[in-house]
C-alpha cells in the first residue's frame, strides 16, 4: 500500500496537483486553511480526495465541526478508528493552546480521552499535535509536543504516527518501535510518502 502523508496545507491545494504518482489513500494530520472557514478546509479535503481517499483529522487553524465533515472520499478520524485495507486509522484533531488565534483547541486531557478510546488501536496514527520531545521543536529549540500524545504511542505503539502544526520541525524520528513523520507544511511544497508491505513500513520524505 502507497500513502501519501500530508499536513498544514494551507489553502494551498493547488500544490496537491503537482504531486507525482499514484497512492492507495492520502493520510492528512491537519490544518487545512488559514480563512477560518469550514467551506475553505472543505476545498482543501476535496483537492486532496481526487489524488485518493483522504483520512484526516483538523489542524488548530480549522474549524472544529470540520472533525464531522465525511462523504465518500473523505474521512475525518478524529476520535475513531476506521478501516485501510489490511490497516485500520484513527487519529486526533486540533492543537494545544498556542499563542495564535486558534479555532480548534484542545487540552492535554481531552486528547487523552480521545486517544484512548481510539478501539482497536490503529497501526497508522494522525495526530494533528505532536509528541512531546519528538519532532516538536519552535525554532528548534522549544518543545511543545504533546505528553497525552508521547504516552499513548509509547504505550500503544502504533506502526507509524504522522503529525504535522510545527512547520519547522520536519523530518522522521523514531518512538520505541514507532515511526514518526511530520511531512512538513504542504503549503511550502512538502509531502512524505509511505510504502506498507505487512509490517514494514518505509517512508521518504519528498518536495513538489
Amino acid at each position: 500500500m502507497r500513502l501519501l502523508l500530508v499536513a498544514d496545507v494551507h489553502d494551498a491545494a493547488k500544490t496537491a496537483e503537482k504531486i507525482p504518482g499514484n497512492y492507495d489513500a492520502v493520510i492528512a494530520a491537519g490544518d487545512f486553511t488559514y480563512r477560518r472557514s469550514l467551506e475553505a478546509a472543505v476545498e482543501a479535503l476535496e483537492a486532496l480526495a481526487r489524488i485518493a481517499p483522504v483520512y484526516f483529522v483538523p489542524g488548530n487553524t480549522d474549524p472544529p465541526e470540520l472533525a464531522r465533515y465525511e462523504n465518500a472520499a473523505v474521512k475525518p478520524v478524529h476520535g475513531r478508528v476506521l478501516p485501510l485495507g489490511p490497516y485500520a486509522v484513527g487519529g486526533a484533531g486540533g492543537s494545544l493552546p498556542t499563542p495564535f488565534n486558534d479555532l480548534f483547541r484542545v487540552t492535554e486531557e481531552e486528547l487523552e480521552r480521545l486517544l484512548q478510546r481510539l478501539t482497536p488501536t490503529p497501526q497508522i496514527l494522525v495526530v494533528h499535535n505532536p509528541p512531546r520531545g519528538v519532532l516538536d521543536k519552535v525554532g528548534g529549540v522549544k518543545p511543545v509536543g504533546s505528553a497525552a500524545v508521547r504516552r499513548y504511542i509509547e504505550e500503544r505503539q502504533p506502526a507509524m504516527s504522522v503529525h504535522g502544526h510545527i512547520h519547522e520541525d520536519r523530518g522522521l524520528d523514531m518512538l520505541g518501535g514507532t515511526i514518526v513523520v511530520n511531512p512538513g507544511p504542504l503549503k511550502e511544497g512538502f509531502y512524505a510518502e509511505a510504502l506498507l508491505d505487512g509490517t514494514k513500513i518505509t517512508v521518504r520524505l519528498r518536495r513538489v
